[in-house]
C-alpha cells in the first residue's frame, strides 16, 4: 500500500488537509498520471540514450482514490454503496 493511500473512512489520512490543498494534490497527481500515459517513454539525442520508467500509476491511481474518497466524505458522498441482503 502507498504510504499516500488512506482509509475513506471518517478519519482518513487526508483528513486533517484543507479542502483546497485536496483539490490541488489531486489535480498534481492526475497531471502525473496523465504525463505517464502521454510523455514519450525514450528520448535520445547527440549519442545518449534515456529511458523513462513508465509503469507504477497503480500507486497514483492508490493516492487519487485515496484523495477522492476523502473530498467526497467532505460533501457528503457515501464511501461505499448500499448493502443488499438476499435470502
Amino acid at each position: 500500500m502507498s504510504a499516500l493511500s488512506g482509509h475513506s473512512g471518517g478519519m482518513g489520512i487526508y483528513s486533517h488537509l484543507s479542502t483546497e490543498k485536496l483539490i490541488e494534490m489531486r489535480d498534481s497527481l492526475m497531471q502525473a498520471l496523465m504525463s505517464r500515459h502521454t510523455d514519450p517513454a525514450r528520448v535520445s539525442g547527440n549519442g545518449r540514450d534515456l529511458t523513462f520508467k513508465q509503469d507504477g500509476t497503480g500507486e497514483l491511481r492508490k493516492d487519487l482514490d485515496a484523495i477522492n474518497a476523502e473530498l467526497g466524505r467532505r460533501n457528503g458522498t457515501p464511501s461505499r454503496g448500499p448493502i443488499y441482503l438476499m435470502n
